[in-house]
């Protein structure tokens, strides 16, 4: 059991397994058990590390500090003192937004970029088409007048179908996460907005999403495939916001399939040409061919360019 203090907060970790290091971040309300069955994939091949972000299953619980640049830094400390060389972000749903931070204080210590079932953010924009504000009040609204109600049935919105027996055990697993810690990360969730510099990240990136998430739709991945340079989209036809729990052998090769990719060659800067009157015109950046990742058990997955 490992735990890690940063700033007056403890934080519970997982480190298993050998190779290229890659950290899993999961959504809100929920915590790092959400990943067994990528640990389990992952582990013979790189090293895993999961974690239970402040406020969040076993680490502490303290009344403030939620805000996504807060929990990225209890983040990027746990990187640095994990003393790995370079790390790949996997970010889930709000720790999708955590991700993005993570992958802009990291630097070139970020290797690789895999976001599931999140959003560029800019949800409390009034003129984001992306931006559901009613829906987001009546959220919070139920929230704070019945918490354990709240849980039941957001714990089903979670999957395709809401009477799957994945729920009964996904709702203990929220439980874990107290009204003050889901109402403070609902509320930096909605307030976060990645959207002005997606086109500058510069990283392999993964966009994963399911076909029928509800709580954060499909455009929203959509958009972050569009924008950020490079990025893959793969869609998940029998899942919701959950893929990696709905459909984890699918999930599980998609994701295996994009860290295995060789990274890009760098090329030595040309040497300077001498000074002309007639400009020098760029040549237009070739798109990458998209892999088609394996389906697992019947289930496919669709992949886009976007």
């Amino acid at each position: 059991m490992s735990f890690l203090s940063h700033a007056g907060v403890s934080l519970r970790y997982d480190r298993v397994g050998n190779g290229p290091a890659v950290l899993l971040i999961h959504g809100w309300t929920c915590n790092r058990t959400f990943w067994e069955r990528q640990v389990v994939a992952l582990r013979d091949r790189y090293t895993v590390v999961t974690v239970d972000l402040r406020g969040h299953g076993e680490s502490s619980h303290p009344r403030t500090g939620y805000a996504i640049g807060t929990m990225a830094g209890d983040l990027e400390y746990l990187v640095r003192a994990l003393r790995v060389p370079r790390v790949a972000i996997v970010g889930w749903s709000m720790g999708g937004l955590v991700a993005l931070e993570l992958a802009r204080r990291l630097g070139d210590k970020a290797s690789a970029l895999a976001l599931v079932c999140t959003t560029p953010g800019g949800l409390s924009d009034a003129e984001n088409p992306l931006a559901q504000p009613d829906a987001a009040a009546e959220m919070k609204a139920r929230l704070t007048a019945d918490y354990r109600a709240f849980l039941r049935e957001f714990g089903g919105r979670l999957f395709k179908d809401p009477a799957s027996p994945l729920v009964a055990w996904t709702v203990g697993q929220l439980q874990k996460t107290p009204p003050h810690v889901a109402e403070a990360c609902l509320d930096a969730t909605l307030a976060a907005d990645f959207r002005p510099t997606l086109a500058k990240l510069a990283l392999p990136t993964a966009v994963l999403h399911g076909r029928h998430d509800t709580i954060l739709p499909l455009a929203g991945g959509e958009l972050l495939a569009k924008t950020i340079p490079g990025a893959r989209l793969t869609v998940f036809e029998d899942s919701a916001h959950a893929p990696f729990v709905e459909e984890p052998d699918a999930f599980n090769a998609a994701l295996l399939a994009f860290l295995r990719q060789e990274p890009a060659p760098v090329a030595a800067p040309a040497p300077k040409a001498p000074a002309t009157k007639t400009p020098a015109v760029k040549a237009p950046a070739a798109k990458t061919p998209t892999a088609k990742a394996p389906a697992a058990k019947g289930k496919r997955p669709s992949r886009r360019r976007s």
